[in-house]
């Protein structure tokens, strides 16, 4: 399958926080008024974005984009608080600068889809709710999977049902939704011998629950595009810092500029 073509246009500047929301305990979205990333920008891609005012961290971080308003100039990102550089744009307040650089990578494919499955994991999410919007667009029935640790991190389960979306929620322990791991939920639905095993199936998430749907896909034989969660630095390919290995075990990927989404045939998710 060819993969998809990056952005024609890419974008480096300070833009203005607009909107910072907390969804809960764990993630929060962040708003930008950046009219040339939301118009340029597809599902699948992302930014890299600094906070202007602090000098640690000092390399920007990269996040994928969640939603967009091309007409109205402005993009978000959802963040979930893993480490420093997360906490520090957690405290971010409307009005902040922040350091942007996008849009950056090649995001899913969606020509020829008719029915879409959407399996995201924790943060994961992300990526995959601005798809739903994109497939709501050319009419394509979606279901999404969501996979949560417990009730206590689940979000944006509402939104996508706005989209038309038909959710499907599991967390790790049974606290909200249904108990289990979202592949073993997707594997589940599969198995009932659902028109799903027609559909196209887009993954996001974890790498060890990448790996499981991975499997479940292979097993189904459905066709899938993944989503790949690496470490970057510079976000175009100059470091070198988020090789992904092929396939074949001869080459390697630059998540950063040959993804971050592949064709599951492409390339080796380990073990």
């Amino acid at each position: 399958m060819k993969r998809a073509e990056p952005a024609s246009k890419k974008y480096l500047g300070e833009y203005p926080l607009t909107e910072k929301e907390w969804l809960n305990a764990s993630y929060y979205r962040l708003r930008f008024e950046a009219p040339e990333i939301a118009r340029e920008s597809l599902p699948g891609q992302f930014v890299n974005l600094r906070l202007t005012r602090l000098h640690d961290p000092l390399l920007r971080r990269p996040m994928s984009i969640f939603r967009r308003n091309a007409a109205e100039g402005w993009f978000e990102v959802l963040v979930k608080v893993v480490g420093k550089a997360t906490k520090f744009f957690g405290g971010a307040h409307p009005g902040d600068r922040f350091d942007l650089l996008g849009p950056l990578g090649r995001g899913f494919r969606t020509g020829g889809v008719r029915r879409a499955v959407l399996v995201g994991g924790g943060i994961g999410i992300a990526p995959l709710v601005f798809l739903a919007e994109e497939l709501r667009h050319q009419e394509v029935p979606v279901v999404f999977f969501q996979g949560f640790r417990s009730a206590d991190e689940v979000c944006c389960t509402r939104e996508l049902e706005q989209l038309g979306a038909q959710v499907i929620l599991s967390t790790d322990d049974g606290t909200a939704g249904r108990k289990g791991l979202v592949s073993e939920v997707l594997e589940e639905e599969l198995k009932n011998g659902s028109r799903l095993r027609e559909a196209d199936v887009f993954v996001c998430g974890p790498d060890a629950m990448m790996r499981s749907v991975a499997g479940v896909c292979r097993a189904y034989g459905l066709p899938a595009q993944i989503s790949v969660e690496a470490h970057m630095a510079c976000g175009f390919g100059a470091c070198v810092g988020c090789a992904v290995p092929a396939a074949d075990g001869q080459q390697y990927f630059l998540a950063c500029v040959d993804g971050p989404v592949f064709d599951l045939k492409e390339i080796s998710l380990g073990r």
